[in-house]
């Protein structure tokens, strides 16, 4: 069926290829008429010329439709092909014939008669074989084209798929060039830290108890993901929690943070460390010591699994190295986002004056 629209779309033509057509049938019946003109001398009335080349391109479009009805499709249609040409030519023939007895005088007796046919006939012949040629030189062209068109369009959609490839490639490099750089990978410090965490229980409760929260969030960063590249939901949210219990510890004035939770994170997973790393953004450069505004973060799921992580704060004074990290964190963040998530995320950003406020939507 895709076969019969591209061949209709070649001996269909536009406005504009019918104007073309008309211009190139104009001056190949004026080249026939002036070569007719300078050999005999004089030409025949317009009605014969329009009578006999109505027929002649009439012959030669059937053979263009006919070519594209043989050869354009899967099936063998050779044979039917053929039949129909013979057909087509001898009507063509027939036509002719009748044109010549009527445009020109009749004889008179039956044996003229035949004398008469036969003298038309090796002419009719010969000039529908000539327009047959013509007919399947056009289609020949038209098809050279076409095909070339075609093989251009195909190498051009190849060099897009590979060009696709590599894009998609660097952006896998990336992506994993961005998790490593945000990956803690404390192996020798681990160790440390649970001698550590074993000598200060001596001394104070709250200093074991940060060293302990830091070491639950540097296991979980040595945690290796799933094979599709994603780890539980409630775990990170674990490490949330985690790394809010360690700020409070850090300051000794209070911290002014709205947390709320709501959703089933056991059903879900994600990528690791995405919202652990916008937690982390939110006490390396927020103000949350006001009371007056709080900070706040809201991490939600749906039951169609739409993840909504939500926070607000006071800007920090303005310092040009701070925000360059926090550039790159995001960064970091979009390029794997991108991978696993694109065009099922949105990661909005907003900076009224004094606050910072930041939202992300994920389908898990």
């Amino acid at each position: 069926m895709r076969g019969d629209s591209k061949s209709s779309n070649l001996i269909s033509p536009s406005k504009k290829s019918f104007l073309l057509h008309f211009i190139c049938w104009t001056m190949f019946i004026s080249y026939e008429l002036i070569l007719v003109y300078h050999t005999f001398g004089e030409i025949e009335s317009p009605y014969v010329y329009i009578a006999y080349y109505s027929v002649n391109i009439i012959l030669f479009y059937s053979l263009v439709a006919l070519l594209n009805f043989t050869f354009k499709q899967r099936r063998n249609r050779y044979p039917l092909g053929l039949l129909t040409f013979l057909g087509l030519f001898a009507g063509y023939l027939v036509i002719k014939t009748l044109i010549d007895y009527l445009v020109t005088s009749p004889p008179s007796t039956y044996k003229n008669a035949i004398g008469y046919i036969q003298n038309f006939f090796v002419r009719n012949i010969m000039r529908g074989v000539y327009f047959g040629i013509l007919a399947t030189f056009y289609w020949s062209a038209i098809h050279i084209s076409f095909f070339r068109n075609q093989a251009l369009e195909a190498e051009k959609q190849q060099l897009i798929v590979e060009k696709d490839k590599a894009a998609l490639e660097t952006q896998l490099t990336k992506s994993r060039n961005a998790y490593l750089q945000q990956q803690i990978n404390p192996h020798m410090l681990f160790n440390a830290l649970n001698f550590v965490y074993n000598s200060a229980q001596k001394y104070s409760d709250d200093a074991a108890q940060c060293i302990w929260l830091l070491s639950e969030i540097m296991r979980f960063s040595l945690e290796e993901a799933g094979p599709d590249g994603k780890i539980k939901l409630e775990r990170e949210v674990e490490q949330i929690e985690n790394l809010i219990a360690i700020n409070r510890y850090r300051f000794k004035e209070p911290l002014y943070l709205e947390v709320e939770m709501d959703g089933d994170f056991s059903r879900h997973k994600i990528i690791p460390l995405i919202l652990l790393t916008l937690t982390e953004n939110l006490f390396k450069h927020g103000n949350l010591t006001e009371v007056t505004s709080p900070a706040i973060l809201k991490l939600t799921t749906d039951q169609n699994g739409q993840l909504t992580f939500h926070s607000k704060n006071l800007k920090k004074s303005k310092n040009g190295h701070p925000r360059q990290r926090k550039a790159m964190g995001l960064e970091n963040i979009r390029l794997r986002m991108d991978s696993f998530y694109k065009g099922n995320y949105t990661l909005q950003i907003n900076e009224p004056s004094e606050f910072y406020e930041l939202t992300l939507t994920l389908k898990l």
